[in-house]
């Protein structure tokens, strides 16, 4: 294998491609190839380590005590701790004949000293290497927004009005399209009126409010085509310090493109999906605001945003889109005598894309429910045609069940926490992680708190309410090696998600965390000492690992909710996925362990 091979070799193995040019070359130029037959023992508590090895071909065993605890193959490098700490508490023998390249140990100590991010690999908790890992993940992604073009934007209605039709009527016209500007049409020409050019005229100037609006128009206007580039907008915006550019399509005027949309597009394009939501003046304005959803999430995906980001973002659009829904159903005199709330994922703002509705309704006590269920069955209906699908166990305010007083809902909780049914520790857990979404936000208040109380200091209770994070295997062996189905895929959701949900749920219900999302839980967790920070940290890591990788999987599959968009195919994976995914199943296992010594879970039926 020549130099320049070698330097290939090594560029294509994370954390080496961290090196610069120069350290890829003196790296290289450092290493020697070697070759053992199977069985050979290369590392132990009594053999220290003289060089880092990289596995060319062949594979290695890391045994504690005896038991086989992981194995390493083509690409992988062991062991890093053995060079730094002089010492090794393991043992590493070959399981088959092994080529490998062996980084002189001197070298290897003098890249750390001058490659900070290489050495902070090396360094750092499990945690921050799956994070290492993650950040070379997302810089490999192309970003969409360098070929956005202006159609993708957010346009503003034109308000167009001949030159002889006076302000005051411009003006009214305006304030029923919601524009910010007028566009003056005259002789085939367009100029454009701001509310500066009124004020300017108008109130300083002494203008008729009545008089054509043509004469203080200003020319020329300047345009822009639908499907040019949203950046060569951004530049027409700074060389000519405009705050908005007309929009042309097929010779006529299209739309208005505003600066602050255009920037907030390139910033954060959720904010063009507010502005959309909050001018909705009709279920159907509204449900074309719903469905550029997974737009923004694709955008957000591929520019490298973690998915915890995402998914508040996507949380707080969905939470405006309810609550504009709500108020356009429901009559005015009945919207404050009860709360709508939305429950599970969506509770704890952990959904990015359209899942299974889960909602209910507190009514009032001195109210009749039975006023509301048409309204609630009109809700449920139009939340479906939104794209957001109907809940496979009817947990919906269609649902008479989920749709009841104060009062019924007290009853049932009660009844959930003394004398528990197969389905209540679920319907208990999705109910604590919900939120009031429209209506008096009051209400819900008053049910968290009757949870709270009637859960304190109720061990077997919680060490059965935190059972059910152990529900499912999780898919790694004892070797590290990923257990799959009998067509590749693993589900992430049942063997990594749901743990680490549920027992941080338990953990909260326990600690009367008011929070809702599970990463605000764990950060409340390590405050109260709950959990250790690097621990903490790790579940993290972990947690948005595996919502990543069921994210890029449902992304690649559309929109739409077959029976395995909770699954991920383990061919689909490239190398360093894989390991991010071996090491995130280690720290679920791990997790397990101290649910289950926490809540004493092996001491109930």
């Amino acid at each position: 294998m020549s130099l320049q091979d070698q330097e290939a070799f090594l560029k294509s193995i994370h954390p080496f491609e961290l090196l610069s040019k120069k350290e890829i070359a003196k790296a290289a130029s450092s290493m020697n190839i070697a070759y053992y037959k199977k069985d050979t023992v290369l590392l132990s508590p009594n053999i220290l380590s003289a060089s880092l090895y990289i596995i060319i071909k062949g594979e290695v065993g890391e045994y504690q005590d005896d038991d086989l605890i992981k194995v390493y193959n083509k690409s992988n490098s062991f062991d890093a701790d053995s060079l730094i700490y002089a010492k090794t508490e393991n043992t590493f023998k070959t399981l088959e004949e092994l080529i490998c390249f062996e980084l002189d140990k001197k070298e290897f100590l003098q890249l750390m000293d001058t490659n900070e991010k290489f050495k902070n690999y090396f360094l750092n908790s499990l945690a921050n290497k799956i994070r290492s890992a993650k950040q070379k993940e997302y810089t490999t992604e192309l970003s969409g927004f360098m070929i956005a073009k202006v159609m993708d934007s957010y346009l503003h209605e034109p308000t167009i009005v001949e030159q002889d039709c006076s302000i005051m009527d411009a003006l009214k016209q305006m304030e029923i399209k919601k524009s910010n500007c007028i566009i003056v049409k005259n002789n085939g020409e367009y100029g454009l009126v701001t509310d500066s050019v009124i004020r300017k005229h108008v109130i300083f100037n002494d203008y008729d409010k009545y008089s054509p609006i043509g004469p203080i128009a200003l020319y020329p206007i300047i345009t822009i085509e639908y499907d040019d580039y949203l950046f060569n907008a951004l530049l027409s915006f700074t060389k000519n310090s405009i705050k908005r550019i007309i929009v042309k399509k097929d010779g006529e005027i299209f739309g208005i493109l505003e600066q602050l949309d255009l920037l907030s597009y390139f910033a954060n394009h959720s904010y063009l999906v507010a502005v959309q939501i909050r001018k909705a003046t009709t279920i159907e304005e509204l449900k074309q605001a719903s469905s550029d959803l997974v737009s923004i999430v694709k955008k957000l995906h591929v520019k490298g945003t973690k998915v915890d980001y995402i998914a508040k973002l996507i949380s707080e659009i969905n939470e405006k889109i309810y609550e504009k829904l709500y108020s356009m159903i429901v009559p005015e005199e009945l919207r404050n005598k009860a709360c709508l709330i939305v429950m599970g994922s969506e509770g704890r703002k952990e959904q990015m894309l359209k899942t299974d509705q889960d909602n209910a309704l507190i009514i009032s006590n001195d109210v009749d429910s039975k006023l509301f269920e048409p309204y609630m069955l009109h809700y449920t209906e139009t939340l479906i045609d939104f794209g957001f699908p109907e809940c496979e166990g009817n947990i919906m305010v269609s649902n008479p069940y989920w749709r009841k007083s104060i009062n019924q809902h007290k009853q049932e909780l009660e009844r959930w926490l003394e004398s528990p049914q197969k389905d209540d520790y679920m319907n208990l857990a999705i109910f604590f992680d919900s939120i009031s979404v429209a209506g008096n936000k009051n209400m819900l208040e008053e049910l968290k708190e009757l949870i709270f109380e009637r859960t304190r200091e109720k061990d077997v209770f919680m060490a059965n309410f935190a059972k059910a994070a152990l529900l499912f295997e999780t898919p790694i062996g004892i070797f590290a090696n990923l257990i799959s189905d009998d067509n590749d895929l693993i589900d992430v959701k049942k063997g990594g998600i749901f743990p680490i949900v549920q027992g941080i749920r338990s953990l909260a219900l326990e600690n009367a965390i008011t929070e809702t999302d599970t990463i605000t839980r764990i950060k409340k967790l390590v405050k109260l000492g709950i959990l250790e920070e690097n621990f903490a940290g790790a579940i993290t890591e972990a947690f948005d690992t595996l919502l990543s990788l069921r994210l890029k999987r449902r992304l690649q599959k559309g929109d739409s909710l077959d029976k395995n968009h909770n699954k991920v195919s383990i061919s689909s994976l490239n190398e360093l996925e894989l390991e991010l995914l071996k090491d995130s199943l280690k720290i679920v296992n791990k997790f397990k362990k101290m649910l289950m010594h926490h809540f004493k879970i092996n001491m109930v039926s």
